[in-house]
């Protein structure tokens, strides 16, 4: 009897080259995915947000249940991620592996979902245009006063020749 040398055969059925087909087929679609993503996230901030914040307690609480004494409901866990969005603080600290990594999911992503649903991308430049228009003028009309004390201070210095005595 002939060996197979594709063990991933021999033990599950699926040839490697199948395995490497569908990889490659599914990392050739990753970045019309990554698109898909990016446009939604910067698109729908606050539903982003509320989704990151909904799906991150309910992780949270599935993980932590049983095991943490302060988290009893739902609400404790959405309580403990929505502070790990913001400030960061709150009385509960995880205590299983799985509930310290979502934490640092949500302490990580958190607060970019939070800047970006509070501030949008593109709602600065208005203003930052416009600010930028007002201390020009401001800065101008400085100049003008300068210009205009610096020539009436000429006007009032005497003139430079020596005093006879």
């Amino acid at each position: 009897m002939a060996q197979n040398s594709d063990l991933l055969y021999v033990f599950t059925g699926v040839s490697s080259a199948q395995v490497v087909s569908a990889l490659n087929t599914v990392l050739n679609k990753r970045g019309d995915v990554e698109a898909q993503v990016a446009e939604w996230l910067t698109h729908r901030p606050l539903e982003s947000l509320g989704g990151f914040l909904l799906s991150a307690s309910a992780a949270f609480y599935l993980a932590e249940r049983g095991i943490n004494p302060k988290i009893q409901t739902f609400v404790d866990a959405l309580y403990y991620i929505s502070t790990c969005l913001s400030v960061g603080y709150a009385p509960i600290f995880a205590q299983t592996q799985t509930g310290k990594l979502i934490a640092t999911l949500a302490m990580t992503i958190g607060p970019a979902l939070t800047g970006n649903a509070l501030d949008p991308p593109g709602r600065a430049e208005p203003a930052s245009a416009h600010g930028q228009g007002l201390l020009l003028e401001r800065l101008d009309a400085i100049l003008e006063e300068l210009r205009q004390q610096q020539g009436s201070a000429k006007a009032q210095t005497p003139s430079q020749s020596s005093p006879q005595t």
